[in-house]
């Protein structure tokens, strides 16, 4: 990494960062993200052996993106004026009992598609409010010179359990039926909400300092504020993106990403498990060599982040994924395929963990909740649409039209990240200056 700031811009290490909190957030993150990658591979396919239909399986994959387009804008804001520990716990516990709800629904005989897709949609409903959350608590809990590894850590897990997740998951579906999956994520959830209640409560001053004015209030009279103050704080938290143009320009880029991605990621059961579902072990291939891809590349990121800038970096990932999705094209067999998907997933970590800790250097602790919240919830606006289109195209022109849509849309990602503010960030910490311009105020925090 490299640049510096002058000592008032430099925002100051986390405090209560301790490796034992280290450890205990990355051990919530691993057993969570284990009950939802078995189940993300489960519920598609589950939907997919039930229905014949691929754009139902496709639905099915990107309903968990829905709910940031009701929740996505407000969420970043709870987030940042809340307990953020509390927070994910309460999130990871209502989780875990829809999880229960939707195991004995599945469990019923003659159970209903659409009931599975509206609990699947109301367990994705709190995502929104978990995840920014959930980054917000690193910044408060690890230092800046853990963070790139940490991001790297938190990479690797997820990319680690995409090898798992399909071979578990089909396993699952195929032997023992949905049910266990479902299970498997409450048991997950409820572990991860034990974990995370376990580490020490914010220390005295860790919250944001009082906005001028506002008067001391109860546990009830805080929410009341808070509630009343999501516009202005929702504002200042664009004002505070919207002041690096890296930052800026990076969510448009990204959420173009998704949308490539997902025309081809949504509807991949189809593409390899077939018209009927029945070819797991395809999809499993398949999905094991696009984990295996960025599993490598979160094993390299903090190596390159030492010697070159996040903003080249992140662009460079865009590049190799704009040539990944569109490759298959060529052809789609399985070994070709699977060949693009460990490229993609090598390029997704080569953007993911830079993207991430540029974003944790730059954004100030207090209102990275918002940022967060507003960056993935218009990254994932497209990924519907995504889905959509993607099936679209498969049924009407058949896969080799979805690579290269995909692929074109990604190398138009790629020239602008590249002749771009993106291409040209560093991890120079944005000055005060520059958000004191926008009229940001620090939040109050909640307990």
């Amino acid at each position: 990494m490299s640049g510096t700031a002058p000592a008032a811009d430099r925002k100051p290490v986390a405090e209560g960062g301790s490796r034992r909190e280290e450890r205990a957030l990355r051990a919530a993150f691993a057993v969570s993200s284990t009950g939802d990658w078995i189940f993300r591979f489960a519920l598609p396919l589950l939907v997919l052996q039930e229905s014949g239909s691929a754009m139902l399986a496709a639905v099915t994959y990107a309903v968990e993106y829905v709910p940031y387009l009701f929740f996505g804008l407000v969420s970043g804001v709870v987030a940042d004026r809340s307990d953020r520990r509390r927070l994910i716990v309460g999130c990871d516990a209502l989780s875990a009992v829809i999880s229960c709800v939707l195991t004995v629904l599945c469990l019923t005989d003659g159970f209903s598609l659409y009931a599975v897709m509206a609990l699947a949609f109301l367990l994705s409903s709190i995502r929104p409010f978990h995840f920014p959350s959930f980054q917000g608590l690193l910044s408060e809990r690890v230092p800046e010179d853990r963070r790139p590894v940490m991001n790297a850590w938190l990479q690797g897990t997820d990319s680690f359990l995409s090898l798992l997740g399909p071979v578990a998951g089909a396993a699952i579906v195929v032997f023992v039926g949905p049910a266990i999956a479902s299970g498997l994520n409450a048991a997950s959830f409820a572990a991860s909400a034990l974990l995370v209640w376990v580490l020490r409560g914010a220390k005295a001053g860790a919250a944001a300092p009082a906005e001028p004015g506002e008067p001391a209030a109860s546990r009830r009279g805080a929410v009341r504020a808070a509630l009343g103050s999501i516009r202005p704080d929702f504002v200042a938290g664009l004002r505070v993106l919207a002041a690096n143009p890296a930052v800026l320009w990076g969510t448009v880029l990204l959420t173009v990403t998704n949308f490539a991605m997902l025309t081809v990621q949504s509807n991949l059961a189809f593409l390899t498990a077939g018209p009927t579902g029945s070819e797991t072990s395809r999809l499993a291939v398949a999905l094991v060599a696009q984990g295996g891809g960025a599993l490598l590349g979160s094993v390299l990121a903090p190596a390159l982040l030492r010697r070159r800038p996040a903003g080249p970096l992140v662009a460079a990932g865009m590049g190799v994924l704009a040539l990944a999705l569109g490759l298959p094209a060529l052809s789609h067999a399985t070994v070709p395929l699977s060949a693009a998907l460990f490229l993609s997933g090598l390029a997704t970590s080569a953007i993911v963990v830079p993207w991430r800790t540029y974003r944790q250097d730059v954004v100030p602790e207090a209102y990275i909740g918002r940022v967060v919240s507003v960056q993935r919830t218009v990254g994932f606006a497209l990924n519907p649409v995504g889905a959509v289109v993607g099936g679209l195209v498969l049924s009407s022109l058949g896969p080799a039209a979805i690579f290269l849509v995909a692929g074109a849309v990604q190398t138009a990602v790629w020239l602008c990240a590249w002749r771009g503010p993106v291409g040209r960030a560093g991890l120079r910490p944005a000055g005060s200056p520059a958000l004191l311009a926008a009229g940001a105020a620090p939040p109050t925090r909640t307990s």
